[in-house]
């Protein structure tokens, strides 16, 4: 999970570089930051949506929200303005805090899935 983390790390970076570097050729990049947009992923590791401190908005509206930022030529967007504001507000070492219980959690589920698959 930390190895995940780290790779969306890299990509937010990148993207964000990319998005400055290339705008006087023209190009526009943007970085997605789907933290919690109800995917498949939420229930592949084991987790409620319900259960999730910000109740996972639908994959649809997140797509129409960056497709606005996308036009707007933002270099990143995160999706449902309460994700938005949560984000901001949450220190860094809160937020690292929160997401790793929560990516625990979701290791745990899959370690508990895979011991009890067959074979």
């Amino acid at each position: 999970m930390a190895h995940d983390s780290a790779a969306k790390a890299y990509v937010l970076n990148l993207g964000e570089a990319l998005h400055y570097e290339l705008a006087p050729a023209g190009v526009d990049v943007i970085v997605l930051l789907p933290g919690s947009v109800d995917t498949p992923i939420i229930d592949a590791l084991g987790l409620r949506g319900a259960a999730l401190p910000i109740r996972p908005q639908p994959a649809e509206a997140a797509v129409r929200e960056t497709v606005t930022a996308f036009l707007k030529h933002r270099p990143l967007h995160i999706p449902g303005r309460l994700m938005r504001i949560m984000t901001r507000l949450t220190p860094r070492s809160l937020s690292v805090r929160m997401n790793g219980r929560m990516l625990g959690q979701a290791a745990r589920n899959l370690a508990q899935r895979q011991a009890a698959a067959p074979g």
